[in-house]
């Protein structure tokens, strides 16, 4: 008979999966006050709905030679949101306040540099569309799911004077405008305006807009 896995500990009831060095009541711990990233209450909501189903799967991580918090501002704002007094936490040792900005800067940058790929997640959101799973686990709301999986390439009408497509190539239309791109530019143009705008489609257009100096 195969066992359960079994988390690491609990944290005020919320299991703890991540591996970490220790359990720190929450306000003992100092956030950096020259961090650059911004938590929207919205994310914090979604962040902590997230913790409560799955558990801790990232630690806190604090600089042993500052005493600040260098990755997991938001998990900790997630943390008293929750009402949690106790939080896991992974100390390591950074060699200069550098290194610590550094560390803390690219938690959220290098993430906004990842590429996704739209056709694969609008197949995953359909899924989870099907199985009525609860997408809020992932970030999105039913809005967001509704603006992923809607269609947004329009097709050239017949006769609309610009002949035929080459393969692969694809219109997009922003009001009267319509600009021909092909389709690896404009999965590279979505997914950056994505980003940047969020899955709402009237965000999306004012992106669009915004860029085309419309």
């Amino acid at each position: 008979m195969t066992r359960a896995p079994k988390a690491k500990a609990l944290a005020d009831g919320v299991e703890v999966w991540c591996a970490f060095d220790k359990l720190v009541p929450v306000g003992e711990l100092q956030p950096n006050p020259r961090n650059p990233n911004t938590h929207p209450a919205r994310q914090i909501e979604l962040l902590a709905k997230n913790i409560r189903h799955f558990g801790w799967r990232h630690p806190i991580t604090v600089s042993s030679r500052s005493g600040l918090i260098v990755s997991g501002h938001g998990r900790l704002m997630a943390a008293a949101h929750l009402g949690l007094r106790i939080v896991p936490v992974d100390f390591q040792e950074i060699a200069s306040d550098d290194d610590e900005l550094a560390i803390l800067v690219a938690d959220n940058r290098l993430a906004e540099l990842a590429s996704t790929d739209l056709n694969e997640l609008e197949r995953i959101a359909a899924g989870w569309r099907n199985e009525n799973f609860d997408t809020l686990l992932a970030g999105f709301d039913p809005a967001d799911l509704d603006a992923l999986l809607q269609p947004k390439i329009e097709e050239p009408e017949e006769g609309d004077g610009e002949g035929e497509l080459e393969k692969g190539d694809v219109t997009i239309a922003v009001g009267m405008y319509r600009f021909r791109v092909t389709q690896a530019e404009f999965g590279t143009w979505s997914d950056l305006i994505r980003q940047e705008a969020g899955f709402d489609k009237d965000a999306v257009l004012t992106a669009i807009r915004g860029r085309l100096g419309l």
